[in-house]
C-alpha cells in the first residue's frame, strides 16, 4: 500500500516530503553537534549525517574540508570570516558561534543567501552576521564588495570557499581587499585546491603577500591551510598535510 501511495503523488509532493525530511535530519545533526564538548572536533559520522541533512546542492563543503573546518572551528580563539555561505555556516555558528565568538559570512548569491538565512533560522543559530555582498570589480580581480567599517579588525580565521571559481581572479581578492582586518597568527582555509585557479591564487599570495601553506587532500580533493610567513605558527592537517609541488 505505501509504495502505492508513493507512485501516485506528484513529483512535487514527493520533493516536498524529501525536503521536510532534509530538515529534520539536518536538525537533529546540529542538535547532537552543540553537545560536542567545547574544544572536541565533532565525529566524522556525524559531519556526514550534516552532509545528508543539508542536501547535495553542488556547492556545499564535504569529506576532508568540512572535517578541517569543523576543527578549526572548535578551537579558534577569534572572530570567523567565512566566503561563501553553506553547510560550514552552520557548523561555525554551532562550534564557533556558542563561544560568543563573531561569526561574519560574506554571500553574493540573493538565493543561497536566503537558503542559508532560512536554515540558519529554522536550526534557531542566530550568532553569524549573514551578509550579502554583491561581487565587485575591482580591476584586476572581482571579489565581494564587503561591509569593511562594520567588519571587525582582527579575524583569526578565515574559511575561503567563495566566490566561484569562475569569477575574474578567483579567490585572490581576499588579501588585498581584507588582508589589514586579519589577527596576527590568522589562518586561512582555502577550499578547492585541486582546481588550476586556486593553484593560481595560491601562487599569487605566496609571492604578493609572503603566506606560506600546506595541503591536506581526500577523494580527488584538495584543500590549503595557509598562515603568513612572518607570523608562522604550527600547523597540522587533518588530512595529512604535505606541500604543494
Amino acid at each position: 500500500m505505501v509504495a502505492l501511495i508513493k507512485k501516485t503523488l506528484p513529483g512535487s509532493v514527493k520533493d516536498k516530503i524529501k525536503s521536510i525530511g532534509r530538515e529534520r535530519r539536518l536538525g537533529t545533526a546540529i542538535r547532537q553537534l552543540a553537545l560536542i564538548r567545547e574544544g572536541e572536533p565533532p565525529p566524522r559520522h556525524l559531519l556526514d549525517e550534516l552532509g545528508r541533512g543539508w542536501g547535495d546542492d553542488g556547492f556545499r563543503a564535504a569529506g576532508g574540508y568540512l572535517e578541517e573546518v569543523a576543527r578549526w572551528a572548535a578551537t579558534v580563539q577569534g572572530p570567523v570570516l567565512e566566503l561563501g555561505s553553506g553547510l560550514t555556516t552552520l557548523v561555525l555558528a554551532t562550534l564557533a558561534g556558542r563561544r560568543g565568538l563573531p561569526v561574519w559570512t560574506l554571500e553574493h548569491d540573493p538565493q543561497y543567501f536566503r537558503n542559508t538565512e532560512a536554515k540558519l533560522r529554522r536550526c534557531k543559530l542566530t550568532n553569524v552576521h549573514l551578509t550579502l555582498a554583491p561581487l565587485r570589480d575591482y580591476g584586476s580581480f572581482c571579489w565581494y564588495d564587503p561591509p569593511l567599517d562594520a567588519l571587525p579588525q582582527d579575524f583569526s580565521l578565515i574559511i575561503a570557499d567563495g566566490p566561484p571559481g569562475n569569477v575574474k581572479g578567483g579567490r585572490f581578492g581576499l588579501l588585498p581587499v581584507l588582508r589589514s582586518h586579519f589577527a596576527p597568527g590568522a589562518v586561512i582555509l582555502l577550499d578547492d585546491a585541486e582546481r588550476p585557479q586556486e593553484r593560481a591564487v595560491l601562487l599569487r599570495w605566496t609571492s604578493e603577500y609572503g603566506i606560506s601553506y600546506q595541503s591536506g587532500t581526500r577523494d580527488g580533493k584538495d584543500w590549503a591551510i595557509c598562515s603568513f610567513s612572518d607570523e608562522r605558527r604550527e600547523i597540522s592537517s587533518s588530512g595529512g598535510a604535505a606541500p604543494f609541488g
